[in-house]
């Protein structure tokens, strides 16, 4: 059997004043499963060509993508969803209940605290990949350890961050590059 591959179609960015958010932009990951083509997160409006050319760059036209999972409804997260007309749409308002296997080494985990119905994707490929959306937003979350600047219960959120780094050799957060978490997971206990 092949293990399923993720590709980073655009990395994220926020841009910040004080805690005021002048600019941000997700990231749009792609999941190759055997028989199955996952969209993570369309990205914003704004990001459109960097998610076509990511997928025109790996050999997927939007057409071909069979499941668009968005980590949660906020528009820098799902701009670009019009792209996919034949997707299936999994977004929640509320946490699934339990977690989702999607297929072998690929599951939809409840990851609230962004928001209630937030969800991340875990994927067993050559390493353990978590997209994450917001669950994590930057890299520097999980290096000083605090939770999403928006969200609803700061408690619930850690949890999920803990539940995240506890499975993953690689984050892909919402707003930043890919990053290791293998020599920092000492700060999620």
């Amino acid at each position: 059997m092949n293990l399923p591959e993720v590709h980073v179609l655009c990395p994220g960015m926020i841009r910040r004043d004080g805690k005021a958010i002048l600019e941000a932009h997700s990231s749009s990951t792609l999941v190759l499963c055997q028989d199955l083509r996952i969209v993570v997160d369309s990205s914003s409006e704004q990001y459109r060509s960097r998610v076509l050319k990511g997928l025109k760059d790996h050999g997927v036209d939007p057409r071909q993508i069979a499941l668009l999972i968005n980590t949660h409804p906020h528009h820098d997260h799902n701009g670009n969803n019009d792209l996919f007309p034949n997707a299936e749409l999994l977004v929640y308002d509320e946490p699934p209940i339990g977690e989702i296997k999607l297929r072998e080494g690929v599951t939809l985990v409840p990851t609230p605290g962004h928001t209630r119905g937030s969800v991340s994707l875990f994927v067993i490929s050559d390493r353990r990949y978590a997209i994450v959306g917001d669950a994590i937003p930057t890299e520097d979350n999980y290096l000083k350890w605090v939770p999403p600047g928006l969200n609803y219960d700061p408690e619930i959120a850690l949890q999920s961050m803990r539940r995240i780094v506890d499975f993953a050799d690689v984050v892909v957060p919402g707003h930043s590059s890919p990053f290791e978490v293998s020599g920092h997971k000492f700060n999620s206990r």
